[in-house]
């Protein structure tokens, strides 16, 4: 990788001669698409947990390549270069945490199909992608330190292998529960206009995470002048132009405006009726939901804690024996737009 065996007439740290522009155009880039974020999600549609995680990672990669730009005119500044390469490094997978939380909302918005709770889907692989993420950023500073022992950069580099080793297991985990809603929403008939511009989403900006994420992995397995590593127009083409594309295809297709911003609101079974319901309540403690995000103990002992509110709002569900009680009866939302017709 870089940093090790740099060409003569480079400078201490790139093994290339990066070139200069690129970055400072993809930083403009990513700026407008996060300011575009913020505005289509926060400010548009109001909803600021969608809106987040999308305008911090074009944050994170403006930074990088600003950095990246500047480093390339001084490709002896160690400090400019870890910086960039670290930034660039952790950016993408904060795209899969917008991810999580998209699939979650999609979860609440169909809470009858919903293979896990919506709340955990964020929590649980968001505390796994912090941590692999974590490892990643230490083992990429140690990796590019051309100034650390030959035994520091081979063991960040081991860090970095297992990080996105990591990442990969968790993407098919992540596409496995994507596909399985999918397979249930279709099967249900209500899989809508809002849920097929979503999952269909999902699975564009997953397909290119992975893109990005098997070509990292294969720069780290090989040597310092391969192509993948001794040339600059490989991370460009499978990496930086891939996130870039990702991020504005989410810009064309604002997840806040398929989805409600409030995430009590959910779709009746006869998939055309919107309700604010009491919201897929868990009774269990934090802790035991995110060890046990399925609820296997629950299934296996027959005493699932799950509140089914869509099965007492007797919209084409069957009805309950008894009356739902205050906390468990949905209200009809006004906001939702009852009998609103599915696309």
């Amino acid at each position: 990788m870089s940093g090790v065996a740099p060409q003569e007439g480079v400078g201490n740290y790139f093994i290339y001669k990066p070139v200069h522009g690129a970055s400072t155009a993809f930083a403009v880039l990513f700026a407008i698409s996060g300011f575009a974020h913020i505005w289509q999600n926060n400010l548009k549609y109001r909803s600021y947990r969608i809106g987040f995680l999308l305008p911090w990672a074009s944050l994170i990669f403006t930074a990088g390549f600003v950095l990246r730009e500047y480093g390339s005119y001084h490709t002896d500044n160690l400090g400019i270069f870890i910086a960039s390469q670290v930034l660039l490094f952790v950016a993408p997978p904060v795209y899969n945490g917008a991810n999580y939380f998209i699939f979650s909302r999609a979860l609440y918005y169909l809470p009858y199909l919903s293979p896990i709770h919506p709340g955990r889907v964020w929590s649980t692989f968001i505390t796994l992608d912090g941590l692999v993420d974590i490892m990643a950023g230490n083992g990429a500073a140690r990796a590019v330190n051309a100034g650390a022992s030959e035994a520091e950069r081979k063991a960040g580099m081991d860090l970095v292998k297992v990080s996105l080793f990591l990442l990969l297991g968790m993407f098919l985990a992540f596409t496995f529960l994507n596909v399985q809603f999918h397979y249930r929403a279709r099967r249900r008939g209500v899989f809508n206009y809002r849920m097929k511009v979503i999952m269909y989403e999902l699975y564009a900006s997953n397909l290119l995470i992975l893109l990005r994420n098997c070509f990292r992995t294969a720069a780290f397995f090989y040597p310092w002048d391969s192509v993948a590593n001794s040339q600059e127009w490989p991370v460009w083409v499978f990496e930086f132009v891939p996130m870039l594309i990702n991020s504005y295809i989410m810009n064309v297709y604002p997840p806040a405006k398929y989805l409600p911003a409030n995430h009590k609101v959910y779709l009746a079974v006869d998939g055309e009726t919107e309700i604010e319901g009491p919201g897929l309540i868990d009774k269990r403690p934090f802790l035991i939901t995110f060890v046990d995000p399925f609820d296997v103990v629950g299934i296996i002992t027959k005493k699932d804690q799950k509140n089914r509110y869509w099965l007492k709002d007797g919209i084409g569900g069957p009805l309950p024996e008894t009356q739902p009680s205050a906390e468990e009866a949905p209200v009809i939302s006004h906001e939702a737009g009852v009998q609103k017709t599915a696309g």
